[in-house]
């Protein structure tokens, strides 16, 4: 629906939409009644008729422009919809109009929410919660704010507040885990991604990143345990593919990553990441003609990723091309890998 890479739940109206090349008529009768109007809407809501229901709010706006409430729903229709411009519209009139009513404050946050930081969204979620509006999931939103603009410890906070409200929110669990990996608290973190799959088994995501937690301590065969959950719940979870592929390198098994990175091109063939780890696998194992294939691929997808420029010129000096593998190894530390300012001290 939205504009941010996050496990959202559409609140209060279903995910479906139904659309219609045309919608019935409002009657005069409807027209002349906003609450007769609304609650037709509401109708049209349960119905999952959410362009008849956009109809029915409209008239009831028509008759009774001061109506919180109608803009409320229509906005939330508007969402449904995807008409977010509308929506955020709707929402700001519902609080202009009822400044009590919190959930008005919460959704026009919720809407205006771009992945950026924007203290008015902030400010919105706060408003929603301090007029009363204090359900699990608006602290939810909040702490999904906080994380996406680097307020870890903040979101730490808002997702345990989630969580007091709602004891079994799974989303909750495996965001406030990602918080904590982010802060370094990676045993908090496991933590949390295993109460997130022990409250929802069927969350591929929560698996992935709880291997990459244990991953990064060391624990390989835990991490390649969980990718591999990871992908019986999700076939083509290419991302699960290529961590698992990694861990299964740095286990020494490098036909089993080759396995899985091969198909992580099978499903993404431009994933400029599985690529890269492909083409140093091959290097690995001294197919340096298939790595370097693999390698100008990956820089061809994607002109910054830096680290394929690293492995690119390990594999040109491997092949007695030392010239080209300092102009790789310039180009990846100008792109920011620290590790190459080592390598270029030998072409000096």
């Amino acid at each position: 629906m939205k504009k941010f890479t996050f496990f959202l739940v559409f609140l209060l109206l279903s995910a479906i939409i139904h659309a219609q090349e045309s919608t019935p008529g409002i009657t005069l009768k409807d027209k002349n009644n906003a609450k007769v109007a609304y609650n037709k809407g509401i109708e049209s809501i349960n119905e999952k008729d959410y362009w008849v229901a956009l109809e029915y709010f409209t008239a009831s706006l028509d008759f009774n422009p001061g109506f919180a409430q109608a803009y409320l729903l229509r906005g939330k229709v508007n969402l449904e919809l995807n008409k977010i411009q509308e929506a955020i519209q709707d929402f700001t009139m519902a609080s202009n109009l009822d400044g009590s009513l919190g959930e008005a404050f919460f959704y026009l946050g919720y809407a205006s929410f771009n992945g950026e930081s924007d203290q008015a969204v902030l400010d919105s979620y706060d408003a929603a919660i301090n007029k009363g509006y204090g359900e699990s999931f608006v602290y939810y939103y909040r702490g999904i704010y906080k994380l996406v603009t680097g307020n870890y410890s903040g979101a730490i906070l808002d997702f345990t507040y989630a969580l007091d409200r709602q004891p079994g929110y799974a989303l909750a669990y495996h965001d406030r885990g990602t918080a904590k990996r982010l802060l370094g608290d990676y045993q908090g973190a496991i933590f949390d991604y295993r109460q997130a799959v022990d409250y929802n088994p069927d969350f591929p995501m929560a698996y992935n990143n709880m291997g990459s937690v244990k991953k990064k301590l060391g624990d390989f065969q835990g991490a390649v345990d969980d990718y591999s959950v990871a992908i019986n719940l999700d076939s083509a979870f290419y991302m699960a593919y290529n961590n698992r592929g990694s861990a299964r390198f740095q286990m020494g098994d490098y036909d089993g990553a080759l396995e899985d990175f091969n198909k992580v091109i099978s499903v993404k063939d431009d994933y400029s990441l599985a690529l890269n780890n492909l083409g140093g696998t091959m290097a690995k194992i001294n197919n340096f003609d298939d790595a370097m294939k693999k390698l100008n691929m990956a820089v061809q997808i994607d002109s910054t990723y830096g680290h394929a420029y690293l492995n690119r010129g390990f594999v040109k000096e491997l092949l007695g091309d030392v010239e080209g593998a300092c102009l790789d190894w310039k180009t990846a530390e100008d792109l920011g890998v620290a590790e190459a300012t080592e390598y270029l001290k030998e072409c000096q």
